[in-house]
């Protein structure tokens, strides 16, 4: 009955928490029960702790907390389910529905986010079943342990999860096309192959005729059946792919806008003929001005101008962004601006204002602004604009000149920039070039812009600083450029039409007499020519085997020794010290090393400097040049040099070889009169030498100029 008495006690007991006078509370753990906590015996009264009063007989009304009288007047309140989960015991308990009577299964009692503590030694409250449960969970845990899946096979299951989910939304989406799509894309999938031969690839091209016919539009706009469009544009006929256009041409604009139909678009101009891309063209008339500010439409407008339009087409195409009066006044005859004008001279203002509407946008965007289109309509603005919307346009654009620079068109409007505008523009579009001045050195068009700056920008100190330091700091990459060595040739000797063609040369002209350059042009140019010459003389002192003997770069070393200002010795020593060998017809022992390469050449005929064009060709340009350093009033004279470091004895080897004798001939014909009487008076004691070598045209032009 002891039981039974502990039963009806926890019945009778209040739901409210136990709490002392201290503060302290009592948190139940294990498998004891509560009267064993509260200091009695298992299934007796809760024993008596200090300040703890029970004053209650089991059965009857319970006692009284601390602090309250014996045999308090709250009344009986039995336990019920739904009050126990709106408010849980103290101490995170969770009491299981088999605990609604009292301690008939107390091993149930779960601490909440704690694991069962075994039971202890004093403990008596555990139950038959109790052991019974822990031995069956034991015996589980023993028999059948549980088994840990590999990462890799973690990883399969979720890709099947998510593959399966992936299914089920997209049958949820397409509905009767899901079956449809899967299967396209089977066929797709062998089409594609590159093991697919003409027969079958003939079959499979019918069967997903047979599959897209009439769909193509739900196919065009998904991530996944667009390719299988494109690739049966690819392979198609000219009939399949005017179906497919047929079937999309209402709906080619949002194609475009879309960022997987826009490809669709894309193939239908690169594969179709003449008939479907001009049909496909003429589907953008009217759209231009709105597709050229979408991201992926502007992309689908440049590939159609840049790659597939005709004249025709690209008139068509430009025209919408040189406003409605451009449009009412053309004509077939006077279709473009220049033509319009000439006709309508009255015109200009209000097509200029609605060109400058139309463009001032566009500068913003990046994505747009890069597009060769709108470079072209950017031109015709700065070459018919009066002065004062142009001013207001380079304005507006300073910041996306850079932007531009990448072609023909976009590199002229960013000379116009430099031309045009005033000393805070051209500021703000040097800065915005920061840290890529070597690709504007080394580009095709870019490389324009920089002659154009140098032109130009009076403050050679911004210049200096923005612009000549990166260009340095990469000048082995620039110098062995073909553009990048034009920059360099250009800051040397400027406008020279050895290096630069008569049509660029009008072009740069444009640019002079401008309003806002005021240093004259020969001092900006000295400015700049005092920055640039050290470091070109001690990198042709470093390199210089390889300028000389590389016909790509030997050009550069005259004009650096022409032009530069300093200190030309070193250099001049550096490239004569390449000549001083003696040289045998046919080389050394058919192996010879060339000076300023890391490597030997082993070739039948000698590799040394005569026998190279180039570095024959520099010896006697820098011998002549001796003349112009003379009337530059220089000291440094090549032809001295190269006599003091090779010797005459060395030399009279030369006449063997024929490019070495035209050299010789050179320093004969020198302005400097020591030089060729010190050569000539060390030849004529080998004059019958000379005169018994055959087969040799430069020993008879040698033998020529000694007999004078």
């Amino acid at each position: 009955m002891a039981v039974d008495g502990a039963s009806e006690t926890m019945e009778a007991k209040s739901p409210k928490s136990f709490s002392p006078k201290g503060g302290k509370k009592f948190s139940q753990k294990g498998k004891d029960s509560i009267g064993t906590k509260l200091g009695g015996k298992p299934g007796g009264k809760p024993g008596g702790k200090p300040g703890f009063k029970p004053g209650g007989k089991p059965g009857g009304k319970p006692g009284g907390y601390l602090g309250g009288k014996p045999g308090g007047k709250k009344p009986f309140k039995p336990y019920n389910n739904a009050e126990k989960k709106s408010r849980p015991e103290h101490g995170k308990l969770e009491v299981t529905k088999e605990q609604k009577f009292g301690f008939s299964k107390p091993n149930l009692v779960k601490a909440k986010k704690r694991k069962l503590q075994p039971a202890k030694d004093g403990d008596e409250g555990e139950g038959e079943e109790g052991e019974a449960a822990g031995a069956k969970k034991t015996k589980k845990g023993e028999s059948e342990p549980k088994k840990e899946m590999t990462e890799e096979e973690i990883k399969k299951n979720r890709q099947q999860m998510k593959k399966d989910l992936k299914n089920s939304r997209q049958q949820a989406e397409r509905k009767d096309m899901f079956e449809i799509i899967c299967h396209a894309k089977q066929v797709w999938g062998s089409l594609r192959r590159k093991k697919c031969d003409e027969e079958a690839k003939k079959k499979l091209m019918k069967e997903l005729h047979d599959l897209i016919r009439g769909k193509t539009k739900q196919m065009a706009f998904a991530h996944d059946s667009v390719r299988v469009l494109q690739c049966f544009l690819q392979f198609g006929s000219h009939e399949q792919r005017k179906e497919v256009f047929d079937e999309l041409k209402d709906d080619v604009i949002g194609l475009c806008k879309s960022q997987y139909g826009r490809h669709v678009v894309k193939k239908l101009l690169m594969y179709g003929n003449k008939e479907l891309l001009a049909a496909v063209i003429q589907t953008f008339k009217g759209h231009v001005r709105t597709m050229l500010r979408h991201s992926s439409a502007s992309s689908i407008i440049e590939y159609a101008y840049n790659d597939k339009a005709v004249l025709a087409q690209r008139l068509m195409l430009t025209e919408e962004l040189y406003g409605t009066t451009f449009i009412v006044c053309k004509s077939s005859v006077c279709n473009t601006i220049e033509k319009v004008l000439e006709g309508n001279p009255g015109k200009l203002n209000n097509i200029i204002d609605e060109m400058k509407q139309s463009l001032t946008p566009m500068a913003t965007k990046e994505q747009v602004i890069k597009h060769s289109l709108v470079h072209k309509v950017f031109l015709d603005f700065f070459l018919f604009s009066p002065e004062k919307p142009r001013t207001e346009m380079i304005e507006s654009i300073r910041e996306s000149v850079v932007y531009m620079a990448h072609t023909h068109d976009g590199a002229r409007v960013a000379m116009h920039c430099f031309w045009h505008g005033t000393a805070k523009d051209r500021k703000v579009i040097i800065k915005t070039m920061k840290t890529f001045m070597v690709k504007f050195a080394t580009g095709e068009f870019g490389h324009l812009v920089l002659l154009a700056l140098f032109d130009s920008v009076d403050d050679t100190k911004l210049v200096k600083q923005a612009v000549l330091s990166e260009i340095l700091l990469s000048l082995d990459e620039v110098i062995n450029n073909k553009y990048g060595k034009k920059v360099l040739l250009y800051l040397l000797s400027p406008r020279d039409p050895a290096h630069l063609l008569p049509e660029i040369t009008k072009v740069l002209e444009k640019g002079d007499g401008n309003a806002h350059s005021k240093k004259e042009p020969a001092i900006r140019r000295k400015e700049l020519l005092e920055v640039v010459s050290p470091p070109l003389l001690e990198y042709l002192r470093d390199n210089a085997g390889t300028m000389v003997m590389v016909k790509a770069t030997s050009v550069t070393v005259s004009d650096i020794l022409a032009s530069a200002c300093g200190d030309l010795r070193p250099a001049m020593t550096a490239v004569a010290q390449l000549a001083n060998e003696e040289l045998q017809p046919g080389g050394i022992e058919g192996r010879v090393r060339v000076r300023g390469f890391m490597k030997s050449f082993s070739v039948s005929a000698s590799c040394t400097w005569p026998n190279i064009p180039a570095g024959h060709l520099v010896l006697k340009w820098l011998i002549e040049q001796d003349m112009t350093l003379a009337e530059a009033e220089k000291e440094e004279r090549f032809g001295r040099i190269l006599v003091d470091t090779v010797g005459t004895d060395k030399m009279k080897s030369w006449v063997k070889v024929n490019r070495g004798a035209m050299v010789l001939c050179s320093l004969l014909n020198s302005c400097d009169k020591s030089v060729s009487s010190e050569v000539k008076e060390a030849l004529k004691s080998i004059t019958s030498q000379i005169s018994s070598i055959t087969n040799n045209k430069g020993a008879e032009i040698l033998l020529e100029n000694l007999n004078k």
